[in-house]
């Protein structure tokens, strides 16, 4: 049997979601360069922390709570 792929979501409802989008991608993005810089974390690893990271729309933001060192 043949399935055709169909977009459900309406042009308002992509409208809504899309600053939600880019805020995200944006944390992930702080989130992975800081990782990357980062010579020690709280919690974990670098390893650990990228793999985490990726678990949207928490990820980063864990990162930033648990895993960022105080400086």
């Amino acid at each position: 049997m043949k399935r055709h792929c169909k977009n459900n979501l309406t042009k308002h409802q992509k409208q809504l979601i899309a600053p939600f989008a880019a805020f995200e991608a944006t944390a992930l993005f702080i989130a992975w360069t800081d990782i990357i810089k980062a010579p020690s974390f709280r919690h974990g690893n670098r390893a650990l922390w990228l793999a985490v990271s990726l678990l949207q729309p928490f990820g980063p933001w864990l990162y930033f709570w648990l895993g960022k060192t105080k400086q």
